[in-house]
This record gives C-alpha cells, structure tokens and sequence, in this order.
C-alpha cells in the first residue's frame, strides 16, 4: 500500500504548512501589487481603445510587459497550491478543511484572473503591430502563438466590467455545481447487494468492480451505481442543467457582432475547427457497421447474444494465465511494452514508480475515475486512479503514463508552450495504451493470451468509436434542448436511450439510461463537451503509431518532436507540419479507421476461427 500512495508532500507537508501558507500569502502579494500596478495604465489603454490607436510612449509598454512577466509567477505558485488540495482531496472528498483551503484558493485565483482583465482584453484588442511589440520582451517572446490565439476572441469580448463580473460569480455559480457532484460522488456509497450478503463500498470501488472478470460482481456493482445515483438523480439533473443554462446565457451575452454557438468554445480550447470535428465523427458513424463487430464479438464471447451494460468494461472471458495482476506486476509489464519503442519511455515509468509519483491505493473516500496533473514549480507529473489488478487497471494506469511522459519530455519549454489542449493530450495518452496493447499481444505465448490482451483492444476501438460519439450525441442534443427550457431526470434518461440507440444499435441488451448522471464528464464546471477529444486521440495515435515501422530509429524522435508542438500549434497545423496530412477530410480518419477494422478483423480469426 505504501507504494501504491503517491508522494506529495514533496510540495507542502500539509495544506496547514508553513510552505503551503507562504505560497498563499506570494500570490496574495503578487495579486495586490498586479493590481495597483494595472491601475496606473487603465486611463492608457482605455484611451487607446477609445481612440483606435497604440497607446503613446514607452512607459505603457513596459508596465503591460512587467504586468504579464508577474502574472506568470503568480499562477504559477496559484496552480502549484490547487495541483497540492486536488491531489489531497482526489485521495479523501470528506476533508473538509481542505475543501475550505480550495475555496479559498479559487477566490484569490478569481481576483488574479479579474485583476488582468483591462491588459487581457485590450492585448486582445490591439493592433498586430503594438502586440508585437509587447512581445519583444524576452520573457514573453515564447508566448506568441498563445497569444494569436487568444485574439480570435476579440469579437466576443465583453466590457471589462462585464468580463470581471463573470469571473468573479463564477465560483458561487457554474463551479459550485461541478464542486457539488464531485463532493456527492466522493462521499457516495454504493450498497451490493449479492444473493448472500450486502456490502457498502464507495463509488471509485465499485467502478473498479465493474471490470471484473466475474459477470455477477459486475452485475451487482452496476446496479449499485445505478441505484447510488438514482436518489440523486434529481440533483443531478438540475447541476447539468445549471452548467448548460450558465453557459447558454453566457454565449448570448457575448453574441454582440456575431453568433456564438455552445461548441465554439470547446473547439477553441481544443484547437480544432469545426470541419475537423465534423469530419471525424463522419468517418466514424460511416463505419458504424463494421466497428459494431467488436462489441458482438465481445458478447459471443462471453455467450451471449448482446452486451449487458455492465459487461462495456469487462475482461476477457477467455483466460490466457493471470487474471489480476498486483501493482508492481502492472508496472513491470508496462515498463517491458515501452521498452519495445523506446527505452526513454520505459525508463520513465520507472522513475515514476521509484519516486512515488502515482497514487494506486483502493480507499472509501477516494475520487472516482483516473487522471494525471502535474505541480507547476517543479515540473513535476503525478497520476492518480484505483489500481485492483484487471487488464483495464494496467491499461489505465499505461493511459495516464503516456500522459504523465507527455508532460515530462516538453518540460525544458517556455511554459507559454506547454499548455496542450485536450484533444492533443489525449494522443499521447491513448499511443500508450496502443504500445501496451501491441507488445503483450505479439509476445503472448498462447492462442489463449493473445485473445486476453487483444480483447483490451476491442474494447478500445468500442469505447473510443461508440461510446464517445454517442456521449457527443447525447451532450449535444442536451445543449440544444437546454436552450429552450431544463430538462428533467426522465428526459435525459430518454435522451441517453436515444443517443446510444443510435450508436450501439442491437450491440447491447438494454442502454445504460443513467449514464448522463453516472459520467464525471458531464458535470464538469470546467469545460464542456469532455468527450470528442478521446476520439480525436485515439485515431490520431493510430495515424502515429502505423508510421513506426516507415520511420524506423528515427521514430521515436519524430513522436517527440510532435508532442513538444502540442503547446504551440492547432492540431491542423500540427498534424499537416508532422504528417503532411489536412484533418479536415475525411479520408484522413477513415485511415487510422481502416487500421482498427484490421485490428477487429485479427480478433474475429483468433477467437473464432
């Protein structure tokens, strides 16, 4: 156990330590002297916006420079400090001390944000020319493309009032409701109830139950889960449609020149365009009838005629040798897959586990769900899930490595290039899994092992060709609903039978209609539409991964190279400098597509055959 428990006390002791408060207090300063300093250039920059010119003289100019080099440091420590309570609160929700000191921290994190508003707005604002002056500065020079980006959003801007009044209710509103389901799943308890006895475990060990080998303890877990959120299903319905309905009036708001849609900001956060989106979800329902095939063979499998919605996360039936492995087996056998590719990797897995960088333990009160952060000072990654010895664990745990390395290999980078949207995060996460999956199944011993390990990757190209368009479809048909009225518990329930209707079709024996209420995803405050992105990664490192053979010794460099322009590319940009390919279209998906067909092919042969 006490290898499963992550180090993080390398940061804070405790969030009542003497480092912990003395951080506090340097944002605290910081966030107080951004704002006297801010205040001496407002009546500059509000003439110059005024006016429609560059603000005069050189004194403008250097305050704004100095205002942007401090704000970094600021967010830094700010950033380093809420890595610190989530990770403390990830591991027990029911602190609630630490859920005070977050409270806290997201006030003082909200007037930094309001305090940079009239410099934000206006370098949003401003002309090509004086921007490119700011940017000479040599700390900032780094900074241009997010910079580029940023001013897209000039015509959707608010007043600097208007922008620092969202800022500020923020907290008090859409994050509140995030922090309500995150507080109602940590301290859920799930009773199951199996035909000789009842037990009660927290929510993150019952969704680890749901992948067990044993049909009746999946069963069983599912229903509890189902039941667990069914008495709060209420809730759950009015904090998804809080967070719709915040955002819905948040974009009329800011529909002043032009029209601003519900996914215009997902798709600006993941820096795709809409004709990527677009196009990849059609290359996926295209091949709707031919991915279908692995959820069918999944169930003839297990003798079945269909999936049972607790069976979408299930082992393999068929036993190649060990069904679980313990923590430190999961991490050897990830460790001997990356070393296929490349030792670097390998060797960072085991530095990870050697300094205590993952937090595996199975515990009441933990958060449900897997995910990998990082502290901001030191450039430091930690991964977080419930490790109980499934093939899934493994592979989650390898998911959130991949993560973990992306983070590692671009730490040397200006940090105003680090910062990766989320559909280019999910590449290196999902290119992880894949290696994992490859290796274990070409080095299998037997028929048997072989169709283990490869049941993990038609599970994969069910979860990721699906699941995840149908969760879209579901969001966005909500979205769309939510802009007439809310919506009750029984309406999104028939609203997720609809969407997976549509996407499993007969694959499964009935639809999980609680899946709206029992998915993190959908609450978060954060971002919205958490779920396109996983595709886009998926097909993206399959594209990758086919180039492993052609480029040879030089392989590794080039996925490296592609990684570090995360933080500073669109993913079009991104993909056209690397792989000379335009996302766009739809031939582009429907290759990396084609790759997973072989793969379901491989598997239907193996098992079958």
């Amino acid at each position: 156990m006490e290898k499963m428990a992550w180090n993080i006390e390398s940061e804070y002791s405790s969030y009542n330590s003497p480092e912990y408060q003395k951080d506090f207090d340097e944002v605290l300063l910081k966030t107080e002297h951004l704002e006297k300093l801010i205040k001496t250039i407002e009546p500059a920059l509000h003439e110059a916006d005024h006016s429609g010119s560059d603000p005069q003289g050189n004194q403008t100019l250097e305050t704004i420079q100095k205002v942007l080099v401090e704000n970094e440091a600021a967010w830094v420590l700010a950033m380093n400090l809420g890595t610190y309570l989530n990770c403390v609160l990830s591991v027990d929700s029911s602190l609630n001390e630490a859920q005070g000191k977050k409270s806290e921290l997201n006030n003082l994190t909200s007037r930094l944000a309001q305090a940079l508003i009239p410099v934000s707005n206006f370098l949003k604002r401003c002309s090509n020319s004086y921007m490119a002056k700011v940017l000479s500065h040599p700390e900032l020079q780094a900074a241009d493309f997010k910079w580029n980006e940023l001013r897209k959003l000039s015509s959707i801007l608010l007043s600097n009032s208007e922008e620092a009044l969202l800022e500020a209710m923020g907290n008090s509103g859409k994050h509140a409701w995030g922090d309500l389901y995150t507080k109602i799943s940590g301290s859920m308890r799930c009773h199951l109830k199996f035909a000789d006895r009842t037990e009660t475990v927290g929510l993150a060990q019952a969704s680890a139950m749901i992948r067990s080998d044993d049909e009746n303890t999946r069963r069983v877990a599912w229903q509890s889960i189902q039941e667990a959120w069914g008495e709060h299903k209420h809730t759950g319905a009015a904090i998804l449609n809080a967070l719709a309905g915040w955002r819905h009036e948040e974009n009329k708001k800011r529909s002043r020149t032009k029209s601003v849609h519900f996914l215009d900001e997902s798709l600006f956060h993941c820096r795709i365009q809409k004709e990527t989106l677009d196009a990849m979800l059609t290359a996926c329902y295209d091949n709707l009838e031919s991915t279908r095939k692995a959820p069918l063979m999944m169930a003839k499998l297990m003798g079945k005629k269909a999936l049972d919605p607790w069976d979408l996360l299930a082992q393999s039936p068929v036993s190649g040798g060990k069904k679980e492995r313990n923590y430190e087996e999961g991490l050897q056998l990830i460790q001997n897959a990356f070393a296929q590719v490349d030792p670097q990797m390998s060797d960072f897995v085991k530095m990870m586990a050697e300094k205590r960088w993952i937090e595996a333990r199975v515990l009441s009160n933990k958060r449900n769900g897997a995910y990998c952060t990082g502290f901001a000072k030191r450039r430091e990654p930690r991964v977080f899930m419930t490790y109980m010895g499934s093939n899934s664990d493994v592979a989650t745990l390898a998911h959130e490595l991949g993560h973990a390395f992306h983070s590692w290999v671009m730490r040397d980078l200006p940090r105003a290039q680090t910062r990766y949207p989320m559909t280019l995060a999910e590449t290196a996460s999902i290119f992880a899994e894949t290696v994992l999956h490859d290796v274990v199944i070409e080095e299998a011993k037997t028929r048997e092992e072989k169709i283990e390990f490869a049941w993990g990757e038609i599970e994969g190209a069910t979860s990721f060709l699906i699941n995840i368009p149908a969760r879209f479809e579901f969001e966005n048909n909500f979205y769309k609903a939510r802009e007439k009225k809310t919506l009750s518990s029984d309406e999104l329930m028939q609203m997720t039978d609809e969407a997976w209707t549509k996407w499993y079709g007969p694959t499964l024996s009935h639809n999980d209609k609680m899946y709206w209420a029992t998915k993190l995803h959908f609450a978060m405050s954060g971002t919205s539409f958490y779920n396109y992105p996983y595709t886009f990664g998926y097909l993206f490192s399959m594209s990758i991964y086919a180039r492993r053979e052609e480029l040879g010794q030089n392989f590794m460099k080039t996925y490296i190279e592609i990684l570090r322009d995360t933080g500073r590319m669109t993913a079009e940009d991104l993909v056209q400098k690397h792989l000379g390919e335009d996302i766009r279209r739809p031939e582009f998906w429907q290759k990396s597509i084609d790759v997973i067909k072989t793969k379901i092919s491989a598997f239907e042969k193996l098992a079958f055959q």
